[in-house]
This record gives structure tokens, C-alpha cells and sequence, in this order.
């Protein structure tokens, strides 16, 4: 019997202790959660003080109204066109002091034939002047043969080829079919520089 009175002494002091740690637990939990409540209601009352106050709403404006703010806040137009100039119109004193121009009818018209700049053949003469031709055979590249054809050709002395401008060149370089041999061996180069030492000595 002391065994088992003992037991449920035991057994009832737990269970007392029990229900008091439930009791004291609840009680704990309510005060805390009490105390976190009270601080976000605080906190949201400070925010909502923060806030500024909701604008009062706007009251519908008439038609007349919007437009005339519409037009109210168009920026001002800018001008950039210069001002038309009136073209001058001659005085008759102004046809006294001034020639006008002539209107032009078209482009001038240009003589036609061949003039002597434009035709590609030199000068040539019918025979070589006082009856004796210059030696061409000075300008190198120019042997006994082909002074034989130039002199076929009309060409005497050696100012007639230092006279010569490229339409000439490649027109005897043509008859002498010499492929541009002339400019390379430099005849008319030649030919002025010897021109020149015969005329200084």
C-alpha cells in the first residue's frame, strides 16, 4: 500500500507541475504577444503620420476648359522661313547706267576643221631648209634607217621635233611603229637640249 500511495502521490505532482508549466506558458505567450502588437500598432501609427494627406480629387473641368489649358501649354511656334525676296526689277535708268546681259541662246559654236594645235601630225616641210637637214642621228635612238623614214615624212631638222607635243609623238610613233619607243628614248628631250647648244655656240 505505501508503494502504490506513493506512486500516485508522484503521478499527481506531476501532473500539477504539469498543468502549471501549460498555465504559465499560455500566460507567457499572450503578454508577448500582447507587447507585439501594442509596437506595430505604434509603428503604423508614426508611418501613417509620415504620409503626407491624399490630395483632394479634382473636379472635372468643362470641354471649354481643357482646351483652353491645352492651348495654354503649347510652346510658341518658331519661325525659320527667311523672308521672300522680291526680285529686282530694272529701272530705266538702271538700262541707261548698266548693259544687261544677253540671254544665252546656247553654247558657242565651235569652227569646225582641224586647227594646228589639235592635228595630231607635225610640221612638216616639202625639203629640208638652205638644201641640207640637221643630223638626227645625234638624238640616240635614232639610226641611218629611221632618219631616212623621218625624212620620208616631211622631218629635217631638229627643231621640228623639239617643236613636237604628245599628239605628235604618238603620231609618228604610229607611222614608225615604234610603240612608244620616242617618249622612252626621250627624242624630243633630246632635241631641245641640242637645239640649245647649237644656239649658244
Amino acid at each position: 500500500m505505501t508503494n502504490l500511495a506513493h506512486i500516485v502521490e508522484t503521478t499527481l505532482l506531476l501532473l500539477a507541475a504539469y498543468l502549471l508549466g501549460c498555465i504559465l506558458g499560455y500566460a507567457a505567450r499572450r503578454i508577448l504577444h500582447a507587447g507585439r502588437g501594442t509596437r506595430q500598432v505604434t509603428e503604423q501609427m508614426v508611418a501613417a503620420a509620415a504620409l503626407p494627406m491624399p490630395a483632394e480629387p479634382r473636379r472635372p473641368r468643362s470641354p471649354a476648359a481643357r482646351l483652353a489649358a491645352s492651348v495654354e501649354d503649347l510652346p510658341a511656334p518658331v519661325t525659320t522661313r527667311s523672308p521672300v525676296e522680291k526680285p529686282a526689277v530694272a529701272t530705266p535708268s538702271d538700262i541707261g547706267s548698266k548693259t544687261l546681259p544677253s540671254p544665252r541662246t546656247g553654247p558657242t559654236a565651235k569652227p569646225r576643221g582641224k586647227s594646228g594645235s589639235s592635228d595630231p601630225k607635225p610640221s612638216t616641210l616639202p625639203a629640208p631648209r638652205d638644201g641640207s637637214p640637221d643630223n638626227l642621228t645625234q638624238i640616240k635612238g635614232i639610226g641611218p634607217k629611221i632618219q631616212a623614214s623621218l625624212h620620208a615624212m616631211g622631218i629635217y631638222h631638229l627643231d621640228q621635233i623639239a617643236g613636237w607635243n604628245k599628239a605628235n609623238v604618238e603620231w609618228v610613233d604610229t607611222r614608225l611603229a615604234f610603240k612608244g619607243r620616242i617618249r622612252r628614248e626621250r627624242w624630243v628631250e633630246q632635241a631641245l637640249e641640242l637645239t640649245r647648244l647649237r644656239a649658244s655656240a
